[in-house]
């Protein structure tokens, strides 16, 4: 079972995000994220094997001081034609970087590789298993209305949960 370090927004940016989901679901593009029932987050860390137990430990000992940390969803992308994936990409902030690698340095082991520092790519995902012409779609559905979103936000251990 894998396991994600995510932050969670706050209800308005969630229920922004929410509302993307269900358009998708309603045009018949998608309904994945609705079906997995995932708050809308931004995962910051996915390892396959790991102690949650140590691991929120360290968290909560390397950040539980840490404000709130501002992201901002600035707007709509896909991880390319093949990938399957669209997502609200986040703004990399050098405070949302810095704390990304910093949690993965902190927890050690072996994080995922597009969840190491070099490869992240800071997104939400509004849905995956589409195929290219269902990436189209969304993109044409969301594009046009799409606003930036933005909200503050304190890291929030306890989402260290299965993925």
């Amino acid at each position: 079972m894998a396991f994600a370090v995510s932050l969670l927004f706050d209800s308005d940016v969630a229920e922004a995000v929410s509302a993307c989901c269900r358009r998708l679901a309603a045009a018949g593009i998608s309904r994945s994220m609705l079906d997995l029932d995932y708050k809308p987050h931004a995962t910051l860390a996915v390892y396959d094997e790991l102690d949650v137990a140590a691991a929120v430990a360290c968290l909560d000992r390397a950040f539980g001081g840490v404000d709130q940390i501002r992201v901002a969803l600035t707007g709509f992308s896909t991880f390319g034609a093949n990938s399957g994936v669209c997502y609200a990409a986040l703004a990399p902030s050098p405070e949302l970087i810095a704390l990304q690698a910093a949690i993965t340095g902190v927890i050690g082991g072996s994080c995922r590789p597009h969840y190491q520092p070099e490869g992240w790519t800071p997104h939400c995902t509004l849905a995956v298993a589409m195929e290219g012409a269902a990436m189209e779609r969304a993109r044409d559905l969301l594009e046009p209305d799409w606003r930036a979103l933005a909200c503050s936000r304190r890291p929030i251990w306890s989402s260290l949960s299965p993925s």
